[in-house]
């Protein structure tokens, strides 16, 4: 049990990573039917998904990350049977000095929203937490910082209502807010299933996001009206060089990764090696995910990052 309050700090997506949250798998098996009642894809063997969530954390521990696990931070009967809930990432995310907390509207994710909210909640300080606009919703996997003040979002499915978003955003400081469409699929559920930023100055891409409009909204406009540009001039603009990744259907173990820092990066074990020939500046860090995967989420979506050093 957490003794203290947290205190978030995050202005990036590759800062050193100090502390971090994360959310064990429920001990029950998704089997049958029962798989896409739940939104899986395949069969969850509990036994197994746990024993990889333990070698994650592990070697997140080993980085020098303090590692704090909420499933045991909550106690119901149902809470235990939430299976989705090991996806933490969409629940929140740290942003600068403040934790915002999101919103679905999708009614099987909306009960570990509220235990895993609940939880942060109490231990943070209420002046550092905000809240999506109740006429939102906004998953944060679908969230991804580009610099302290730029952030890239999809709303093709999960999250929703561009304008309300950007003004809640531009509350905080944020200047400049991009927003994609993805296919309503399996696929891109979110936008971490499809891109991610790589190490220092990389952003990893599915090839069909080169056919994808920004609608890039401005803190400084004075109409609502947006500008629209390619994903990669979009970044660029931002000092990210694009790396169009294969055009494969599922690119899951490609971008679902996270940044330990700017030269080292955690991964899954299925693409460790592809990258490391394609980038040998960058150490990458394989570890097997193949049974947590099965809701169309990796490594990134397991992990809720909460306090990044500035490098």
């Amino acid at each position: 049990m957490l003794k203290q309050k947290l205190k978030p700090y995050c202005y990036s997506e590759n800062g050193s990573l100090k502390e971090i949250i994360v959310c064990s798998p429920a001990k029950h098996n998704v089997l049958g039917p029962e798989v896409s009642a739940v939104g899986f894809a395949k069969e969850f063997i509990a036994e197994k998904a746990y024993e990889q969530h333990c070698q994650m954390k592990m070697k997140l521990k080993d980085f020098g990350c303090i590692v704090h696990d909420l499933s045991t931070e909550v106690s119901s009967s149902l809470w235990d049977r939430l299976v989705n809930r090991i996806f933490i990432r969409d629940v929140g995310a740290a942003f600068g000095e403040r934790m915002l907390l999101g919103a679905s509207d999708n009614e099987l994710r909306q009960p570990d929203f509220y235990f895993s909210q609940t939880f942060l909640k109490e231990f943070l300080d209420k002046s550092d937490i905000h809240l999506a606009p109740s006429s939102s919703s906004l998953e944060f996997g679908d969230f991804l910082i580009i610099n302290p003040d730029c952030v890239l979002i999809n709303t093709g499915h999960r999250s929703k209502n561009r304008l309300e978003l950007a003004n809640f955003l531009f509350a905080i400081g944020i200047e400049e807010v991009g927003f994609v469409s993805l296919p309503k699929t399996i696929e891109s559920l979110h936008l971490d299933v499809v891109c991610n930023i790589l190490g220092k100055d990389i952003f990893v891409a599915a090839s069909f996001l080169r056919f994808s409009a920004v609608s890039i909204f401005k803190s400084s406009s004075v109409s609502y009206e947006p500008e629209y540009s390619t994903i990669d001039s979009f970044i660029g603009r931002h000092g990210f060089s694009v790396y169009w990744l294969p055009n494969k259907e599922y690119l899951l173990d490609y971008t679902n990764f996270i940044n330990l820092n700017k030269q080292t990066v955690l991964i899954s074990d299925e693409t460790a090696a592809y990258y490391q020939e394609l980038f040998p500046h960058i150490e990458f860090i394989g570890t097997e995910v193949n049974q947590l995967q099965h809701g169309a989420g990796s490594i990134r979506c397991l992990t809720m990052p909460f306090v990044r050093e500035d490098d």
